[in-house]
């Protein structure tokens, strides 16, 4: 896991697709583009645009091809963050979906605009719970297929 700011871009210049999500993040006005998913690479590397409330209760989910970077355009999310290797209890698995949701305990990060998470497939992670009450949230995710 990376948790970082916009400013710290050219840090991660070795990481390849994931530096293209980093770089296309810290040069791209997303408050100005419409909801939706949008390829850059094909399945490869792409992202999607979103608008949400938080809430108190979000699952925990992890992924087995893809990097997520999320980030926030607006409001503000704590992302619960937790390792592969955490105690856990599987809840569904899709992984025709790249996903799979837990029952575990996560570390709060708390995500800001112009701040980062880069997640792993050894990264648990549960988006989109509030900090104090719920907000609405602009939010864009890259997903980035793993090499």
């Amino acid at each position: 896991m990376i948790f970082d700011t916009v400013e710290n871009v050219k840090n991660y210049k070795g990481l390849g697709r994931v530096f293209a999500a980093l770089e296309f993040l810290a040069n791209t006005d997303f408050s100005a583009l419409p909801l939706g998913k949008k390829e850059l690479d094909g399945d490869n590397l792409y992202y999607v645009v979103q608008e949400y409330e938080t809430s108190p209760d979000r699952e925990v989910e992890g992924h087995y091809q893809y990097i997520d970077v999320q980030a926030i355009i607006s409001g503000e999310e704590i992302v619960g963050v937790a390792p592969i290797s955490s105690p856990k209890k599987v809840k569904k698995d899709s992984p025709e979906t790249d996903c799979c949701f837990y029952d575990c305990e996560t570390q709060p990060i708390v995500l800001k605009p112009r701040s980062f998470l880069v997640l792993f497939p050894n990264d648990l992670h549960r988006p989109g719970v509030c900090v104090e009450q719920p907000v609405h949230c602009r939010k864009v995710v890259f997903k980035i297929r793993c090499e």
